[in-house]
């Protein structure tokens, strides 16, 4: 037994209208304008967020020469550990989160 109703199918599909780029940016101004004339501002801010994002995306993750001097110290066995340092690091990194 066969079935056959794709001619019923691809007919109850319609094709997409399409408009020029003029009827859509009219559609789009006389729609802003019946919403009450609502405009958008970006905020300065942002805009140096962006630049800053940028700037780090730039940048290396890591200094490649510190780190080789770093391993280079622990080779040789002349790298010092300031465990102060790290415990006062560490109590202000808890006291900034504990803060938020």
């Amino acid at each position: 037994m066969k079935i056959d109703n794709s001619g019923k199918v691809a007919a109850s599909y319609a094709a997409p209208s399409r408009t020029s780029p003029k009827e859509s940016d009219a559609s789009a101004k006389a729609f802003s304008r019946a919403d009450g004339g609502e405009s958008v501002a970006i905020n300065p801010f942002a805009s140096r967020l962006q630049g800053m994002e940028q700037a780090a995306a730039a940048a290396p993750a890591f200094d490649a020469d510190k780190v080789a001097s770093i391993k280079a110290a622990i080779a040789a066995g002349e790298f010092k550990i300031n465990p102060g340092a790290i415990a006062d690091s560490l109590i202000a990194s808890a006291q900034e989160l504990l803060a938020r």
